[in-house]
């Protein structure tokens, strides 16, 4: 069986070594499962504490993703507790020991990076992206929420725009990301081997930290466009500022502007769960002051209760088992319960 791990330390001029980590899983875009998670953890856990490796490279084998996200089919099958929380046990701890790791981190974050690989991003001290860079917070569409630290990160954005891809799970580029704070540095699709190359004839006495910000600094490119989401924040911003969920929900569907990026957004909106709209709009007004370990802390309650007792398990049905496309959520915004929310922010029993 192949490894869906890589994992090897390439020497530095100096002596020292560069660790590469490299999901490889190409076929199913790198999603990462639970033993993938653990490897990782594992392997993080040793170089972290190997004096020898002085900065970490996070890849995606192939060209078409860095990751993209949680192995979702096979965690939609599972039938006890137990297997849903050691999940995300392990895929949030993975992200929390990266937001607090003392080494440096490049994400080489080319191809697709959604859901749980954009957390892994997110997650890293350095985060590169490309004009082949495609991401997105796509949970509304399978009943889950903006995990894996989205919760932390759409938080962080410029207005409410991290509000907006969160409810609409809209996709995003490479130049949206450098906009938006999520990416360090934009650089060309075949710069890889070059970075690397740079990287291991790098002399790494002193800053790490600083020194690959220098490195990538020297492979940054301009993009040739702007960012759509610069272009369409204040219709943005109207939309998110109508008031209560009830409001923006109104705002949405009777969108009347030109934006084709909106208007793709709002279709994805409207098909998706009214649950995880519910759940996402509570956990952005909520989590500010959180800190990342209560953050995280937050996250594994209601993600277990998603798909314990929420539309997890059909929306993966429609969309990846049955492929109908056509999923049959528990809950409207206007039906939904009093309490129904509250629920998914206690420990599932």
């Amino acid at each position: 069986m192949t490894d869906l791990i890589l994992s090897e330390q390439l020497p530095t001029d100096d002596g020292r070594s560069i660790g590469i980590i490299t999901l490889n899983n190409p076929k199913a875009l790198n999603a990462q499962s639970l033993d993938m998670v653990k490897a990782m953890m594992r392997i993080f856990s040793d170089w972290r504490d190997d004096e020898s490796v002085v900065a970490i490279v996070l890849r995606g084998a192939g060209e078409r993703a860095l990751c993209a996200g949680g192995d979702i089919k096979t965690l939609s099958q599972a039938t006890g507790l137990s297997d849903v929380q050691e999940f995300f046990e392990h895929e949030y701890g993975l992200m929390q020991m990266l937001y607090e790791y003392p080494k440096s981190i490049l994400a080489w974050g080319h191809g697709v990076v959604m859901g749980g690989g954009l957390g892994l991003l997110s997650a890293c001290s350095h985060k590169a992206v490309t004009s082949e860079t495609m991401m997105a917070m796509p949970e509304v569409s399978i009943g889950l929420f903006p995990d894996a630290g989205g919760s932390w990160f759409l938080n962080r954005m410029m207005g409410k725009v991290g509000l907006f891809l969160g409810l609409t799970g809209a996709r995003f580029s490479g130049v949206d990301a450098l906009y938006l704070g999520l990416a360090d540095v934009y650089v060309a699709p075949d710069s890889y081997g070059d970075v690397i190359k740079a990287l291991t004839s790098a002399d790494w006495q002193g800053d790490h930290h600083g020194l690959l910000n220098q490195i990538l600094a020297k492979f940054y490119q301009t993009p040739d466009h702007d960012s759509q989401i610069l272009k369409d924040f204040h219709a943005i911003s109207a939309l998110m500022n109508a008031g209560s969920l009830a409001d923006v929900d109104r705002a949405l569907r009777g969108y009347q502007g030109d934006s084709e990026f909106i208007k793709s957004a709002i279709e994805n909106y409207t098909k998706g769960s009214d649950t995880t709209k519910a759940l996402t709009w509570r956990i952005y007004h909520e989590v500010k002051p959180y800190s990342i370990a209560e953050m995280f802390d937050m996250e594994r309650k209601v993600a277990v209760n998603c798909v314990m007792r929420g539309d997890f398990k059909e929306g993966v049905r429609a969309l990846l088992i049955d492929k109908d496309k056509n999923p049959k959520w528990r809950y409207t915004l206007a039906d939904m319960p009093v309490g129904y929310i509250d629920g998914f922010f206690g420990d599932c029993v």
